[in-house]
């Protein structure tokens, strides 16, 4: 396992991710204020790259605790909390 950190706009919020065996890093849980919140599931995972800088970076969109979150992820494990979104109803797998 892993541990990225969050770009200065989300301090204090930390992502753990599972290595798997080709490498795919998928987000297992968010540590927030030291409290761990496990990833109930990846909902979508797109793969994109920065227009100026030419990097390769992961969209990940997850649930976690009830609620929709878009991850912006970077090769180097930076992660940036790009949105969210409460669910009006509870989810049902």
């Amino acid at each position: 396992m892993k541990v990225g950190d969050m770009s200065d706009q989300n301090a204090g919020i930390k992502i753990i991710f599972y290595s798997g065996y080709k490498g795919e890093e998928t987000p297992r849980a968010i540590v927030v204020a030291g409290r761990e919140y496990p990833v109930e599931k990846v909902i979508w995972r797109k793969r994109g790259q920065d227009k100026d800088a030419r990097e390769s970076y992961d969209l990940v969109r997850c649930r976690v605790a009830g609620q929709e979150l878009t991850l912006k992820i970077s090769p180097s494990g930076e992660c940036r909390l790009l949105g969210r979104r409460r669910s009006p109803f509870p989810l049902q797998e």
